[in-house]
């Protein structure tokens, strides 16, 4: 199980989002963070369409960094406990300030520098504004 994701690269290598694929379902589409080909779901009856990568078509680096696919374990856990009771519960995305040390930028969002094209040298930044570093946000 990967967690969803409502944001993609076209056939172009444009970033769309997965509402603006619903005018084109058939294009091939790509994860923005490790470029591993993704499945699209248009789910008209919910209007919620989403983009899954799929175990086959994982890239190498997607498969060692990309922050869809490599789950933290306590993350999964709580998510098989949910699934007891919301069978439909997907993975929670883990979203912070981070401090990559291999090409020393900083961003936020999920734990990969775009730069380094991995979350291997990001280290969660200490103090920004005096907020608690950290949160997470449901991926569904």
């Amino acid at each position: 199980m990967y967690a969803k994701s409502f944001i993609a690269l076209d056939g172009n290598g444009r970033l769309t989002g997965a509402r603006t694929a619903q005018t084109a379902p058939y294009d091939h589409y790509s994860c923005h963070f490790c470029g591993s080909a993704l499945q699209y779901h248009p789910e008209h009856q919910s209007g919620r369409p989403w983009f899954e990568h799929q175990a086959a078509t994982l890239s190498d680096n997607g498969r060692q960094h990309c922050p869809y696919v490599r789950l933290k374990p306590k993350e999964t856990r709580h998510i098989r406990q949910l699934q007891c009771y919301v069978p439909d519960a997907r993975p929670l995305v883990y979203k912070s300030d981070w401090h990559c040390t291999g090409c020393d930028s900083e961003y936020r969002g999920e734990r990969y520098c775009v730069t380094c094209r991995s979350g291997e040298y990001s280290r969660e930044s200490a103090d920004t504004d005096n907020l608690p570093a950290g949160g997470t946000t449901c991926a569904c």
